[in-house]
């Protein structure tokens, strides 16, 4: 019965998080993922947070990946640098692009890293525009 209530309950889920993404617009759009974040458990205003929660959707095979995670930031100051998401030993991070022309910060990048012992390893990288 409890394997029962627990199967139902994450079919639930997907299903809820399917629904949310099929209605919400995309944090992130690029050639190949839609990236949407939920910061409803976020204070708003606060610069740090850990509720952020990441959903991820393949344009090539609509595989769909789920993770928490937090605000990327930096420094004594706490500079936001963008979100960092884990699982296992990969990293996803979603981060303004870096270069001339993106003033207004609508081109971000998804980055998405292996962590090795010799150091991270970057997987994927790919630029997209925030969705408004």
């Amino acid at each position: 019965m409890k394997k029962l209530l627990a199967l139902s309950l994450v079919c639930f889920s997907f299903h809820a998080m399917a629904q949310t993404s099929a209605t919400k617009k995309p944090f992130f759009d690029s050639k190949s993922y839609q990236v949407f974040l939920d910061t409803s458990k976020c204070v708003e205003g606060d610069v740090e947070c850990d509720g952020i929660v990441y959903h991820s959707i393949n344009k090539k095979n609509h595989h769909e990946l789920t993770l928490k995670g937090s605000t990327l930031n930096i420094g004594p100051s706490h500079d936001f640098r963008g979100y960092i998401f884990r699982n296992g030993d990969y990293s996803y991070v979603l981060s303004p692009a870096a270069g001339a022309g993106n003033d207004d910060n609508h081109v971000w990048t998804l980055q998405v890293s292996q962590h090795q012992a010799q150091g991270d390893k970057v997987l994927f990288s790919e630029n997209g525009n925030v969705v408004e």
